[in-house]
């Protein structure tokens, strides 16, 4: 008998019109992206893809009468796109103004309180979905050309551009104003979908929308499964560090069919998270009713689809909450078409507006973008408490989205006069110690928190039930100390007790973010960042993010312990260039300030490296040779 395989999919978009980001912007992003490993990856996908398309041929040939495409209620639309070789078959399925009020992005506004004018300008999404954008919709329509590009030929589809809508229109009909209503976008429908995301973030996509997760019908396996797709999305995001994809959580909670329902019997309506909805360095969405006023947890209610987590492995999935209820956007019917929708498709895109606006913001006080594991950390580091105890949870991963607060976290970044945040970008190296010390006063708990995206897993789920597997490889550990107390990240159990609350009392080794929370801080505390065992590649990008109501830092350290080979380099002091010798072509130089902050990332060429922009000081390099070996130097920049 053969298995059914579903795909459960929920989307969105992406543009590059004349309200894009520049040419320049996107050159720079792409820059940091590992371009072998990218080709290397891309001629896997693409060899990939062509034995999907020849089995589903094949599978459509030998059976002219099976209809490859079914509208499934009014608006959804469900895709046979695969037949596996052991005849499991795929399918992919689609799983505003109350949202812009519920996340508080009107808050970045012009007119809102921050007394900012952050909508969206020369933002671009990218959106895969199962079907195109009515791109000639009047929310969409800036004089006679749209901000919308359909990237590859398929029919209009009201889900698509409900979706998209969410995240940008325009606001004609003001109760349909999208989150950041001034970007553009560009849509794919799901066919090709990791091919086209590989090669969107090469060239300096910085955040897509999509929902879907995949597994056997007559099974459970699949439920929380860290699957190949989950992998392959990882290794995506690994190699382009400043590309965030946001998925939906998944409407599977309130299903009365097997075996969905077998899970929720089982299970109590958690591990209920599709396969890619797993992966490590993806924002993963649960839907929630609108939030007219954040008072309190209560405030926040639970809609009744939403997909519980973890994954697997414990986990916390979904990562964050938005409305996804009642959401009104555009619709594909005709140019002036609106409706209601209900699902984490609605709420996914609630998430990539937030992102936009605060991609926006971040360039626009510091010329340059945050990486994705940044902008993922900012939005969970600041979302509101939800849920019955303190802390994350399986139900509403961190709480609910909060745009004003990670802006104002962005604004006073490392400021002397606010003295209210940190947001560094820093690399611990194989075997090094960061430590930064800080001083932290308030009535509001002092959050400290570390984000990174994580290599993918060497492994992936292909019909477990329940592993044992953690598929965390570069397991950075957060600690806070003062005055002989240790302070610990927050903990969830996974499948053990995913109902319990969260604990703060050890190391967490399986979550690419950790924050610790410290109540009514008064004092010097320690923040100290270690891995446990070796770092694949050598070396690990993390971020550092700090709130406090008052915050000053009063030194940083990092010790590079093993490993470390001298390296013959002139002169020093420098003033505009330094020579190195060595045999290696297209290494990677990473250079730090006294503060232990990533300064300067330079492509090596020509054994020479370009400081002429640095100010005057003392800097740390490293880099990793061909051979995996770890190099680093001290210069002075005269």
């Amino acid at each position: 008998m053969k298995k059914t395989i579903f795909l459960s999919v929920i989307l969105c978009l992406f543009s590059a019109k004349s309200f894009s980001q520049t040419k320049e912007e996107r050159s720079k992003i792409s820059s940091y992206s590992n371009k072998l490993a990218n080709q290397k990856l891309l001629t896997s996908l693409n060899e990939g893809e062509i034995s999907r398309r020849t089995r589903l041929n094949n599978f459509l040939n030998s059976n002219p009468s099976y209809i490859k495409r079914l509208t499934i209620g009014e608006f959804g639309i469900q895709e046979l796109i695969d037949i596996l070789p052991n005849g499991d078959m795929i399918y992919a399925k689609t799983d505003n103004l109350g949202a812009g009020i519920t996340a508080r992005a009107n808050k970045l506004y012009s007119g809102g309180t921050l007394g900012l004018n952050i909508q969206g300008q020369n933002m671009i999404a990218g959106v895969w979905d199962g079907g195109n954008i009515r791109e000639t919709h009047q929310e969409f329509m800036n004089g006679s050309a749209s901000k919308i590009t359909n990237a590859d030929g398929s029919t209009y589809a009201a889900h698509a551009t409900h979706v998209m809508g969410t995240i940008l229109a325009k606001g004609v009909l003001p109760s349909v104003k999208g989150l950041a209503f001034n970007a553009s976008g560009i849509s794919y429908d799901w066919n090709s979908d990791l091919v086209e995301m590989l090669g969107e973030a090469g060239n300096g996509l910085l955040v897509s929308n999509h929902s879907y997760g995949f597994g056997a019908l007559s099974s459970v396996w699949f439920y929380g499964a860290y699957d190949s797709r989950a992998k392959q999305i990882d290794e995506i995001c690994y190699n382009n560090p400043f590309y965030l994809p946001v998925f939906s959580a998944g409407n599977s909670r309130n299903e009365t069919t097997a075996p969905g329902s077998t899970q929720i019997a089982n299970k109590f309506g958690y591990d209920m998270i599709f396969g890619h909805g797993n992966a490590k360095n993806v924002m993963t969405v649960a839907a929630v009713e609108q939030v007219d006023e954040y008072v309190g947890p209560s405030s926040v209610v639970m809609s009744s689809f939403s997909s519980w987590g973890p994954s697997d492995d414990g986990r916390i999935k979904p990562d964050i909450s938005m409305k996804g209820v009642n959401v009104r956007s555009t619709l594909a019917t005709s140019n002036t078409a609106t409706g209601f929708m209900s699902g984490t498709s609605m709420a996914s895109p609630g998430i990539t507006g937030v992102v936009l606006l605060v991609q926006q913001y971040y360039n626009q006080l510091y010329s340059n973008y945050m990486k994705a594991a940044t902008a993922k950390g900012l939005i969970l580091h600041t979302a509101d408490e939800t849920g019955f105890f303190s802390g994350p949870d399986y139900e509403y991963g961190w709480g609910l989205v909060n745009a004003e607060k990670a802006a104002i976290t962005i604004q006073n970044r490392n400021s002397t006069t606010t003295n209210k945040s940190i947001i560094d970008e820093l690399t611990l190296a194989n075997n090094a110690t960061y430590t930064k010390t800080i001083t932290a006063t308030g009535t509001n708990p002092l959050k400290i928190s570390i984000s990174w995206t994580d290599p993918q897993a060497p492994v992936a789920n292909s019909g477990t039930n329940d592993p044992s597997t953690k598929y965390l490889v570069n397991d950075l550990d957060i600690k806070v100390t003062k005055d002989g107390v240790n302070y610990y990240p927050w903990k969830l159990e996974g499948m053990l007790a995913p109902y319990s609350p969260a604990t703060n009392t050890t190391t967490n080794d399986v979550d690419n973010f950790e924050r610790v929370d410290i109540n009514n801080p008064s004092g010097t505390y320690t923040i100290t960042v270690t891995h446990k065992g070796t770092l694949s590649g050598g070396s690990q990008n993390f971020t550092l993010i700090a709130t406090s109501d008052n915050l000053s830092t009063l030194s940083t350290s990092e010790a590079i312990k093993a490993n470390d080979s001298k390296v013959d380099f002139y002169p020093n002091p420098a003033k505009n260039y330094i020579k190195i010798n060595e045999k290696d072509k297209d290494l990677l130089i990473n250079i730090y300030d006294v503060s232990g902050k990533l300064v300067l990332t330079y492509k090596l060429v020509d054994n020479t490296i370009n400081i002429s922009e640095l100010v005057k000081g003392n800097y740390l390099a490293n880099f990793i040779t061909k051979k995996g070996e770890i190099k680093s130097f001290k210069f002075i920049k005269d």
